[in-house]
């Protein structure tokens, strides 16, 4: 099943600049678990490095072990596709679900709205 590229009307300036703003709310999402998570003992080298890799067509964003806890593996946190900024969720490490976009980059809330500390939220 191949995903739609939704016409949304919006430049690749835009949608780059709303990825940004994207990947600082899952930076800011998984650092603040990590302080609900380990209140009394927490350590701000422990939460996960969220790294992104781009691809010809989407950006996946990847969370891995700081270099002091490297005995971690990475995983994939989830996918967005460039040409639109639909937010995928992960299927594997190298391609995204493409039954349904979770939400979009350009969204108002630039996509927090489909975020976990997890990963991408799942369908309702």
């Amino acid at each position: 099943m191949k995903l739609p590229i939704y016409e949304n009307g919006f430049s690749q300036e835009e949608i780059n600049f709303g990825f940004e703003k994207f990947v600082e709310h899952v930076e800011n999402l998984i650092l603040e678990s990590y302080k609900v998570r380990w209140s009394k003992d927490f350590d701000l080298e422990e939460t996960p490095l969220v790294t992104v890799s781009r691809g010809r067509v989407y950006w996946k964003i990847i969370t891995q072990p700081r270099a002091r806890y490297s005995s971690g593996q990475r995983t994939v946190y989830g996918f967005v596709r460039k040409a639109d900024g639909a937010i995928l969720r992960a299927a594997g490490w190298s391609a995204p679900a493409l039954n349904k976009a979770r939400g979009f980059v350009t969204d108002p809330d630039f996509g927090a709205s489909c975020a976990t500390s997890f990963g991408i939220r799942y369908l309702n």
